[in-house]
């Protein structure tokens, strides 16, 4: 087999993240059953429940605790999470299929504050879900130390396949909220401790992209530009791209030409009063490449791009001016119309009936109300 044909089968070869793969600072919760079992037999391998807790470091009553899995306080009982990096120091000495079975009977997972995910689907895989959910959180998304992360976006479609996506860590509880404008999804704090940790990423000010993606398969890139794209990529004049960081965007840049797609250069806008704006634009030759390869999700952005390619496909220069306003009269006498509506219906871009319009206001064919992308145009 050629070396090709091998780097291929690498690629495309799913990666797995188990139980032990955690960081430290989780916590789990093991089903009763599956506890006693793994309490029972690291008392048979030490001995005692106190040579198993000086094993560990603790006290005899802390890993009593642990064992029972409760903590009365105040004539109430909470349950007691066993931390990860505890488990971790048991590992070498169980044999693989009962840390299997363990892994396979963890009931709870979480961080050290914030909701639980319940019955957790372990081990994490790679996946269009998983990648999905690390671009939007890395465009749209928070995840400050200490507090519930959180995606927003205005898309209700975008918001929907999100809080789906989630559901391949297991069963939590989701809920929207609108302080503003703009829905925000808030989900576990364990969900993104332990995608920071197993990609090697930070959402808090992000600066990097994960560096598995660049040997993922073809799909997996596609699932992570796409939301990338969904989240802050525009198609106007320009199929472009934008997020605030410059080093972010190269990688982005080299991804997507990883796929055979031309990109521009990165270019940042300095702004005197606000965050420089950083960002990119795919070549107009590619946008039908772009729409196979990547392409959106987001429904309006997803017909711009159908009719900026459509537009292209057409021998738009040859058709006559006179034509294109007898055109626009036709519309307006029917009924007041916005911009990009008058440009759907003649298979325009907003560049490209504007020229049209601007001459038709001058020779006062047409009037127009209302402000920037507010216009109304109408027969004078």
């Amino acid at each position: 087999m050629d070396l090709v044909k091998l780097k291929q089968l690498d690629e495309e070869k799913t990666r797995e993240f188990h139980l032990w793969d955690f960081q430290d600072n989780l916590f789990i919760l093991l089903d009763k059953e599956a506890n006693d079992r793994f309490f029972k037999i690291m008392y048979n391998q030490f001995g005692t429940q106190q040579e198993f807790a000086k094993f560990l470091g603790l006290w005899r009553q802390e890993v009593n605790k642990y064992h029972k899995q409760l903590l009365k306080d105040n004539g109430r009982y909470y349950p007691v999470y066993f931390p990860i990096r505890l488990f971790k120091k048991c590992v070498p000495i169980l044999d693989k299929e009962f840390i299997c079975y363990l892994e396979q009977n963890v009931s709870e997972i979480r961080a050290r504050v914030g909701l639980s995910v319940y019955n957790p689907k372990l081990p994490i895989r790679e996946s269009q879900e998983v990648y999905r959910i690390l671009a939007h959180i890395i465009a749209d998304g928070s995840a400050s130390k200490g507090k519930t992360p959180y995606y927003a976006n205005t898309c209700k479609q975008l918001r929907e396949q999100f809080k789906k996506d989630l559901a391949i860590f297991g069963e939590m509880k989701i809920y929207e909220r609108k302080p503003q404008v703009t829905e925000l999804v808030f989900f576990p704090k364990v969900v993104t401790d332990l995608l920071a940790s197993l990609f090697d990423i930070q959402f808090t000010y992000p600066n990097r992209i994960p560096k598995l993606i660049f040997t993922a398969s073809e799909d997996l890139k596609k699932n992570f530009l796409q939301a990338l794209f969904d989240d802050e990529g525009t198609i106007s004049a320009q199929l472009a791209l934008t997020i605030h960081n410059v080093r972010i965007m190269e990688e982005i840049k080299s991804l997507i030409i990883s796929l055979g797609i031309n990109v521009s250069k990165v270019m940042v806008y300095y702004y005197s009063h606000k965050t420089n704006k950083v960002y990119f634009q795919i070549s107009k030759k590619d946008y039908e490449l772009f729409q196979k390869k990547i392409g959106f999700s987001h429904p309006e952005k997803a017909k711009k791009l159908e009719l900026a390619i459509r537009t292209q496909n057409r021998e738009q220069r040859t058709r006559n001016p006179n034509y294109i306003e007898q055109e626009i009269i036709k519309i307006l006498e029917m009924k007041p119309s916005p911009t990009m509506e008058l440009a759907n219906k003649l298979m325009l871009t907003i560049m490209g009936i504007k020229p049209h319009l601007d001459r038709m206001l001058e020779e006062g064919l047409i009037i127009k109300r209302g402000y920037k992308n507010k216009v109304i145009w109408d027969i004078a």
